[in-house]
Parts: structure tokens; sequence; C-alpha cells
């Protein structure tokens, strides 16, 4: 039995078979090629000598049913971006023949290469030579068709450049008699996804969750019903997360669910080995579950769990940075959802993780232990299999962690002496939270600015200030002003602009606007008469001890 059957030929020769014509399945990746890629493809189009054949790579097809009378459909598995992009390119060659008033050539480009006839029901019909995924397929029919553009697409992106950077008509003729690509017919799925492991787009290197896919397909391909449920479920999937790192989404369920602490580099290794030797309905199952995953992913990721409390807190921990947290939470959630756990539970286990996370990066503690503590938690989760002990389970997890590397003394240490990158958003949440916000209040991220009391660039006024108060040499005044600069205690929030306006002036001039604003933590600067080193060191210790009592870990 016949495994492959490949053969070399010219774009020409594949695109004028009248009983040929080509889809993209569902489960493949949308259109993702941009200009590095277009620019690469026509730079090497262009520089074709007439005798010379530029090979562009392989594209792996699947025939769709039996053999028939008419145009015959072939799945393209491999090697849709090049093929997609090559099609964009005679498009827009189509039309500059148009607009040259060379109706003669792009009719003959349309009706040979760009679509395909055939007859029904007495009638002739035209078809696309390629049809797309439902994400990109109305988009590239409009191009095939006539090059109209409407709205923003990336293939209308792709058209356009190809459109402003053919000169030549003539070009046609390269494209298709200069090209030349190896058609690969697999004959079925199975075959063409143990060729697939080993393609790559060209330009475009294979990721994790496209590796995943194509190991899963491959081994449920055997089964008609198991197959194209898969295929369903992981398309549902992909959708859910493709504007969210389908990749960190897929490590962040298997942190959740398998033990050990996988990398984004390992992780279709670590997959593949993990599944190879279990059959299809298990296999499906996996995408099932991930499918369901991603549903609960994209909450936390949008902030759109039914709940206006959890929700609120979502929002808080983005700017905490905690997105290691994602692996519990993606474990805890769907309890809720089925009533084990409560909202209160999910908003204790939430601020358990605000207090760690804060803590933890405070104490500037490795980033790269806490995929492997979330990963211990959820395997403890799994093993008590009782949801009213999970936030005990939990609260006791990060209190050891918390007690071993950013305990009371640790955290007020380092709260202290930190230097605080102000352009960040956990600076400015912190400082938000020192000011002891109403419950009813929220928090608008873009509207904030950190305010250096002390401004980050002295004048000449502010260095007399200090020095007629410090009694120090403009070199010690220099020197301190570096040192406390980025200090807890020199900072503070302000909404709106003046910030720009204002931040040069002397405290006095300050302390005018700091009374109207809406922080509490900035109007307080109108007690102070005067604002030099002694003062950010005071005021520091006192945040430090408001930060102790806002996230204390002894729960």
């Amino acid at each position: 039995m016949q495994f492959i059957e490949a053969k070399e030929v010219k774009l020409q020769a594949m695109l004028s078979n009248t009983q040929e014509a080509y889809k993209v399945p569902l489960y493949q990746r949308p259109y993702a090629w941009t200009k590095d890629q277009w620019e690469d493809l026509f730079e090497d189009v262009m520089g074709l000598e007439k005798d010379k054949i530029h090979f562009l790579g392989s594209i792996v097809v699947v025939p769709e049913g039996e053999h028939r009378l008419g145009v015959n459909y072939f799945q393209v598995v491999d090697g849709q971006q090049r093929i997609v992009t090559l099609l964009i390119l005679l498009s827009a060659i189509r039309d500059m023949a148009k607009e040259n008033n060379n109706d003669e050539l792009a009719k003959y480009l349309t009706e040979t290469f760009l679509f395909a006839r055939e007859w029904e029901s007495g009638k002739q019909r035209q078809i696309p030579k390629l049809k797309l995924g439902k994400l990109d397929d109305d988009a590239f029919q409009k191009v095939l068709k006539d090059g109209r553009k409407d709205g923003k697409h990336l293939i209308f992106e792709c058209y356009q450049y190809f459109k402003e950077k053919t000169q030549d008509v003539n070009l046609w003729q390269k494209l298709l008699n200069n090209i030349s690509i190896v058609h690969i017919n697999a004959f079925n799925h199975f075959n063409a996804f143990r060729l697939f492991e080993t393609l790559n787009d060209r330009g475009l290197e294979l990721s994790a969750a496209d590796l995943i896919k194509n190991f899963v397909l491959m081994q449920v391909s055997s089964d008609e019903n198991i197959f194209n449920t898969t295929i369903n479920e992981w398309t549902e999937m992909y959708e859910k997360v493709r504007d969210y790192e389908p990749v960190k989404f897929i490590r962040r369920y298997i942190l959740s669910n398998w033990k050990g602490n996988i990398s984004e580099a390992r992780l279709y290794e670590g997959v593949n080995s993990k599944l190879k030797e279990k059959n299809a309905e298990t296999l499906c199952d996996f995408v099932k579950s991930l499918n369901s995953s991603a549903t609960v992913y994209k909450k936390i990721l949008e902030c759109s769990l039914p709940y206006t409390s959890l929700n609120k807190k979502l929002t808080e921990l983005h700017l905490v940075e905690v997105a290691p947290s994602f692996t519990l939470l993606l474990k805890v959630i769907p309890y809720l959802e089925n009533q084990q756990l409560s909202e209160q539970d999910i908003l204790d286990i939430m601020e358990m993780i605000e207090t760690f996370h804060i803590r933890w990066g405070i104490c500037d503690q490795s980033t790269s232990r806490l995929d492997q503590i979330y990963n211990e938690i959820c395997m403890e989760l799994d093993e008590n299999k009782n949801p009213p002990k999970f936030k005990d389970a939990i609260k006791q997890k990060l209190s050891q962690a918390i007690r071993n590397n950013a305990d009371d003394e640790i955290f007020k240490r380092s709260f202290s002496l930190r230097t605080f990158k102000t352009a960040e958003s956990r600076t400015k949440y912190i400082l938000w939270k020192l000011s002891k916000p109403t419950g009813e209040t929220s928090l608008n991220i873009k509207e904030i600015q950190t305010e250096h009391i002390m401004p980050r660039t002295l004048s000449d006024d502010w260095v007399k200030y200090l020095m007629n108060d410090t009694f120090k040499s403009k070199e010690e005044i220099i020197a301190l002003h570096k040192e406390n600069l980025d200090r807890i205690g020199n900072l503070t929030i302000i909404k709106g602009g003046w910030n720009i306006s204002m931040s040069n002036r002397l405290f006095d001039e300050k302390k005018k606007e700091y009374e109207k604003s809406e922080f509490q933590i900035t109007k307080n600067l109108i007690t102070y008469k005067k604002w030099t080193f002694d003062e950010i060191e005071n005021r520091t210790k006192d945040m430090v001890d408001e930060a102790l009592e806002i996230w204390q870990w002894k729960w």
C-alpha cells in the first residue's frame, strides 16, 4: 500500500488542474504570515532569472472523499500559509492587469488559476481554488474575486502590500512558471499527521500548540467520529484562547492537572510522553477537558465571571501580575460553577494569592519557583478531593512559602529599602491600597500616575532648599536624592495630567494640588510642613506598617 504520493510540480500545473481545488481544515490555525514573510517571497520571485526554478517547499494534502467527476477537494494539512500568500499575490497581479486595461490577461488569470468551474444541474458554477477557515475565508474570497477590501484583516494587508509592490504585471509568468512545489498526497489524515511533525511553514516554526494538536489528531484519525469530535473540541478551545497565547494556556492547564513543572520549551515533549500510549477516547477526553478549561481561562483573563466581587478582585490581581496563580484558579473556579465552593471561598483564595504575590515580589523571590508551588497545590487538591477543605490546603501551602521566604521581617526590610518601578502597575496598585480605598472605590489604572514628591530631577531651587534644611553639601544632597528617589516614602499617586507641569515645583507649591486629590494617601501630604530625606524615611516607616496590616499572611 502506498504511504504517500509526492511529486514536484510548477505552480502553473498545480493551479490550472481543472479537477482539483483545496480547503484548509477547520482545525488549522488562521492565516499568520506578515510583512517579513511577504517580503521574502516577493524578493524570491522578483530575483528569479528566466531559466531558474525556485523551490518553495512542500504542501501536504489529504483527499476529501472518493475521486469523482468534476472538481475534487483536497484538505491542506501543511503549507496553507504559502499557498494563500501565492494566491493573494496572483490576485494583486490580476488587478494590476485590469487597471492597465489588460482585461484579457485578468480574465485568464482568474478563470485558469484563481477559480475552477464545474457543471451542476446543467449549469456551470465557479469554484475558488482554495477555501479557508471561517476566520479568514470571507476576506480571502473577496480578494480572490476582485481584490475588494472590506474592513481590517491580515489578508487585506497582504493584498495591499503586493498591490503596492507589483510594478510589472508580467510577474505572473515568473510566479507560475518558475515556482516549484512538492505536492504530497498523504491519502489519509494519519499519514499526513506523521509527516506534519517534521514539516514547518516557511518562516514560522510550529508552536507547541500546533504540535500537540497534530499529535492528538494523528492518534485519533482512524476513528472518524472521534476524529471529528476532537477537531470540533480543539477548534472551540483554540477560538477561546487564540488571542491569549494558546501555548501559555495549555501549559497552565497541564500544570493544573499533571504533576511536575514543565516549561514551554518542553511542553510538546511532555504531553507526547504522557499521552502517547492512550487510546482515542482518552485523547478526545483530554481535548474536551482542555476546551472546558479554556472557557474558565478566558473568564479569568477577561474578568468575566458571573460575580461582580470576583471580577473586581481579578482585575486587581492582573495589576499585581499573578499569572502563575492562573494554574490554581483553573483548578478551583469550576468548583464554584458546580456550587461546591462559594463566591466567598474563591474571593478568600484570591485575597491569599494577592498577599502571597505582593510579598513574594517585594522580597525579590524567584518567579521561576511559583509554577512549582502552584503545581504542588493543585496536586494536593486532587489528592484530597474535598472542595470544602481546599481553602485550608491552599492557606497552609502559601503560608509555608511566605514563612520561609517573605515573613514580616523580610517583607518589612525589603519594602523599606526597595527601589520601586514607578511605571509598573503593581507599584500604582500598592500605593492605591495604601490609600485605603473604600469597598465601593474601583481602580482605573490608566487614569493614575505615580508621582515623585521630591522630584526625579532636582532643580537649583530644590538643591538650595535641601541644603538649607539639612546642612549638607550639594554632592551629599545628590547622593541622598539618588538613594531615596524611588523609595515608597517618596511616592504617591495622582489622577490626571498635571504631573508634568507640577513635578519639579517646590513642596509648598505641590501641597496646594495634593490637597485636591481624591486619594487619601496624597491628600495626607498636606500635613507635612516640609519635604526632606527625613520625611521620606519617616513616611516609609509608616507605610511599611500599613503594608504589613493590609497584606497579613497569618490568615
